[in-house]
This record gives C-alpha cells, structure tokens and sequence, in this order.
C-alpha cells in the first residue's frame, strides 16, 4: 500500500528504535503513512516504513539545526516533536512547510530541570522553564501526552488546543516473540535471578537502596542474584555504586548490565522472577508517573515491587501483582521476601494476573485507534 501522507517524528535524544517513538508511535502511524523518525542515535534504515534517520549533531543544540535539515528534504505533511527544544524546529517548519505540528509529551520536563537546581533555585528555574515549555506549544496544533497530568503541565487549556492521552502502554505480547542473543549477553542469558530492576541509574531512583536491600536479603537467601539494567548518570554516583557493591560484599550478587536495545529486554525479563520499581517517594514527578518499566515487567508475567505511593497502590496491590512498600531498605526486603517466598500456585496465579492486566487494559493497541482518528483529521482537513 502506498501512503501519500508523510510525518516525521523529532527528537534530539531517543535512539531509533526508542520504544514509544519507533514501536509505537512509528509503527501504529506507519498503518496510515510514511513515518521518518529523525534523531541522533542508533541505526538507519531507510527500506521499511517506518524509516529511521539518524542526523549529525555534536550536542542536543547542535542537532536541532540537522533534524531542520533533514525534515526539509523529507516535507512531511506532519510534524511530531518529543522534547521541548525540538518544537522549535516544528515551529519553523509549520511557517516554511505549512504542515501541521504536534508535540508528544513524555514527561514533567519543567520538574525534572528544577530538580538540578537547590532551593529556592529549583522553584525558580521549574517556574520559567515551565513558560518556555507553554509559549513554544502554544504553535503546536494538538498535543499528545502519556498522561493528563503531564498534558495540562505542557499545554495548559487555556490555549484551546486538542489534546489526546496515549499512556505510555507496552505493545501487547511484546515478549512473546523469539530473537537471537548477542555475544555480550550470552552469561547473563544463561543465568536465572530473582530481582531485576531496569532504569537510571540514580539515587533518586532508589540505587543505593537496593544495594542495602540486597545485602539485607542475603543473609536469608545466600545464592540471590540481582540484575540491574541501566546507566549511570553520574560519575560520582557509579564510583560510589562500586565502592558500595565491594564494601557490602555483594560481588557475585549484583550483576550489572548497561542499557540494551528496547527489543532484547525481553530475552532478559524471562530469567527473572521480580521486577523492582524503587523511588525517592520525595520525588512528586516520580509519585505522579505510571512508569513503563513497571507494565513491562507486568507484560512479562513478573510481579512487581515498588515504592509505595497512591498510583502504585492503585495498580499492584489492587490488582494483585505485587507488593508496595516504604522507601527504606528494611521495608523493601521485607516485601521481597514476602514475594519471593510464595508458594509456587501463588506465585503462578500472580504471574497471570499480571499478564491479564496487560491483555486486558493496559496495552497500547487497545489505544491505537484514537491515535489514528487523531490523524485522520488532519488529513481530512
């Protein structure tokens, strides 16, 4: 089928095959058009719609400037930009291209940017770059957005402009599928563990906590292995991960693996038995969030444990998939344990529960057909 409409799909940090961009977003639009997702990292491929551009660019800044470039060439009928300073390149092509301009939202980027600052500073620099972020979407014609809460932030409704909430879903049976195991995942391929916790390596992110977790765990459990899947974000904090990992004894324990293509996580997820989603409860952007990580671990038939706040409440003890807890180490292990320790009927009717929860509601394709209505209009009109 030959497709007259083209979109392209900005970003100035996601990789080509960035889970939301290319599995989704690209995929399901590449059902109605030529879908280009123009960014700085990972493979090109230009043969199979959707089509994966990968442009110059030393910085976020400089890339901007060869996304533009590239956009040009393409003249897409429709423009998608995820981060903020990417809608800047939409704007000037809407005014050279007339094409139509939406923004993706992803997350609370006003908060995240504050959080670099001390206070007063972070309530300050939150504040302007929140009327940055508003001015530049004002020029967008719709918004999409993982959630409401994340929508109004980024596009406050007094602008008047349509908005949709596409959650940040994972693909239904994602996991299902068979693929080969590349050389530098071979041991970890082979070896079964019974904690996985994929994400940023931060303290924000509970890091350390899951070390002291651990090294609590393994006086009751002295063959216990934890994966984590990540990358560190700080130097100082991967120095003192190292440091930490040695003083507490947990060589042989503590498997660490750096970031791996989106489409291999599942070759991962099956040696596990319990996916980790710890948080400084501190951190409300991370409170107000329904992190993918977490549905994934679901979409795999893992049970998960999770710091405890109302949307974790909501999704894992109310559906049965898991355990939440305070964020501390002492409470962490003793929900891990509580898990760990079921009784193996238990164990597979939670695996299943999760795995309903997933088929039932929580899946992208179930969301599919609002996106492309959304489209649709645009091509209409």
């Amino acid at each position: 089928m030959v497709f007259t409409m083209k979109i392209c799909i900005l970003t100035n940090a996601h990789k080509s095959k960035d889970v939301r961009l290319y599995y989704k977003l690209g995929r399901s639009l590449a059902k109605v058009s030529q879908v280009y997702l123009l960014c700085p990292y990972g493979i090109q491929q230009q043969s199979t719609n959707p089509y994966q551009i990968v442009v110059e660019g030393e910085n976020s800044w400089s890339t901007l400037r060869h996304l533009h470039n590239a956009a040009l060439r393409i003249k897409p009928d429709m423009v998608i930009c995820v981060e903020p300073l990417t809608v800047l390149v939409g704007i000037l092509l809407k005014k050279r291209l007339k094409c139509a301009l939406l923004v993706d939202v992803h997350e609370f980027y006003a908060e995240a940017f504050g959080e670099r600052f001390s206070f007063p500073f972070s309530l300050i620099m939150k504040g302007l770059y929140r009327l940055g972020e508003n001015y530049l979407n004002s020029f967008t014609d719709a918004a999409i957005g993982v959630s409401a809460e994340v929508l109004a932030a980024a596009l406050p409704s007094r602008y008047r402009k349509p908005t949709l909430v596409l959650p940040n879903y994972p693909v239904r049976s994602v996991w299902d599928y068979d693929c080969d195991v590349p050389a530098d995942l071979e041991v970890i391929c082979e070896t079964n563990f019974d904690l996985i916790y994929i994400g940023g390596l931060t303290r924000g992110r509970g890091l350390f906590h899951i070390l002291q977790m651990t090294a609590l765990l393994r006086k009751h459990y002295p063959s216990l292995k934890v994966l984590l899947v990540g990358r560190f974000q700080n130097p100082a904090d991967e120095s003192e991960f190292n440091a930490k990992v040695t003083s507490l004894n947990l060589q042989g324990i503590i498997y660490y693996q750096e970031w791996i293509p989106a489409e291999k996580i599942g070759l991962l997820l099956k040696r596990c038995k319990v996916g980790l989603w710890t948080f400084d409860s501190r951190r409300k952007r991370m409170r107000r969030a329904l992190p993918l990580k977490v549905l994934e671990y679901l979409a795999a038939g893992l049970p998960v444990l999770s710091t405890k706040s109302t949307l974790m409440k909501e999704l894992i003890e109310k559906n049965e998939v898991g355990s939440v807890c305070e964020y501390n180490p002492t409470s962490m292990a003793k929900a891990a344990r509580k898990l760990l320790e079921l009784p193996e009927a238990e164990y597979a009717a939670m695996q299943e529960r999760a795995l309903q929860l997933i088929d039932s509601r929580y899946n992208w394709e179930a969301q599919e057909d609002t996106l492309i209505e959304l489209i649709h209009a645009f091509i209409i009109s």
